[in-house]
């Protein structure tokens, strides 16, 4: 076990997932089946657990993240192990209409085929199951490449794309081909809503945008009222949808 790993889960448990249910208060848990989907170190799982859920499955497709939180879950919270399992598998092979909540934290810009996981979420919830999500950086805005494509200028991973892959390639040996080798799927604000809204059987019950208590995200909103400069001043979104039917 790494301690890279172990202060990764804290700092995630004890700074940032406070602040990430903190901007879903009426969510209540308590009793209900839930999926962590793309738990990762499975920190949050942890936190939904003790808030009294029946059950919460975390699943990610690193084995290396799945085989730590299995690993930190025994050794730290063995009276969690009835209620909290992590699997190494994707959301299809999952059982339909099993859980009242699917929850993703900070996953929703690196899937890479949206419509199709929207479409399996809907399957894997109950009628009136939510799912809720807050990401960010979206692709379009300032330093949406999350820094992989290691540029310098804000906005320039979108203007010169092509021209920072190959550089990426040559300097530090990589071999990406298109920003989905990086694990971004590059979803444009307008891409969201519309796979949102476009999934059958699904409604968007709450939608917001530059979701932050920075003073800079207050800076951002001013510019998001003009409506060209939306989509470049929109750094990330927060939602929940309910399946109904």
């Amino acid at each position: 076990m790494e301690e890279e790993d172990i202060k990764y889960f804290n700092h995630q448990k004890e700074n940032r997932n406070p602040v990430f249910l903190e901007r879903f208060p009426d969510v209540d848990f308590k009793d209900k089946t839930v999926l962590d989907l793309g738990c990762g170190h499975g920190a949050l799982s942890i936190d939904i657990a003790q808030k009294g859920v029946k059950e919460i499955i975390g699943i990610d497709i690193n084995c290396e993240l799945i085989t730590f939180a299995n690993e930190y879950l025994q050794k730290n919270f063995n009276e969690l192990k009835n209620t909290v399992s992590f699997n190494c598998t994707s959301i299809n092979e999952l059982p339909d209409d099993h859980f009242d909540i699917i929850i993703s934290k900070a996953s929703f810009e690196h899937f890479i085929d949206l419509e199709l996981l929207m479409k399996d979420i809907r399957n894997k919830l109950r009628i009136g199951g939510k799912l809720i999500t807050g990401f960010g950086p979206l692709y379009n805005s300032p330093w949406g490449d999350h820094n992989r494509l290691k540029h310098i200028f804000p906005w320039s991973h979108i203007t010169k794309e092509k021209k920072l892959i190959r550089k990426l390639n040559t300097k530090h040996n990589k071999n990406v081909n298109t920003i989905h080798d990086l694990g971004l799927n590059g979803y444009s604000l307008k891409k969201y809503i519309e796979t949102f809204n476009d999934t059958e059987g699904m409604s968007v019950t709450n939608f917001r945008t530059n979701v932050s208590d920075k003073f800079s995200m207050k800076l951002f909103n001013i510019f998001t009222y003009i409506p060209f400069l939306k989509e470049y001043f929109t750094y990330n979104i927060y939602c929940i949808l309910e399946r109904k039917y």
